[in-house]
């Protein structure tokens, strides 16, 4: 059975199909020679209905996808773009590195 975010999922499509032709007709009764108003306005109203059951769904995905990238984050260690081991300048080379005060070789203070 689909969670309660994915029922109001899919009761925002028919919601914003009866809350279109409701503004449709409105806007055609108040404004019958504006044939763009006839359109958008109820368009608008019709998304401002249905943002309320689709609002769910995506916090929902969007908690799942934080939570995803959380453990990457905490099982990865240090990688370059191609998904190789960054390496460390300081081992490699002996060459200073510039976030140690204490070595010489460092910014200007």
């Amino acid at each position: 059975m689909p969670s309660r975010p994915t029922l109001l999922l899919i009761l925002s499509l028919p919601l914003g199909a009866v809350v279109y032709t409701v503004a449709a007709a409105a806007m055609a009764e108040v404004f019958p020679k504006e044939p763009i108003l006839s359109l958008l306005v109820p368009l608008f109203v019709a998304g401002l209905a249905m943002m309320p059951l689709l609002i769910p769904f995506f916090d929902r995905k969007a908690r799942e996808d934080l939570a995803e990238y959380r453990r990457q984050q905490a099982s990865a260690e240090p990688r370059d773009i191609d998904g190789s081991e960054k390496p460390d300048p300081a081992k490699e080379t002996g060459a200073p590195t510039y976030d140690d005060p204490d070595q010489p070789g460092g910014t200007d203070r």
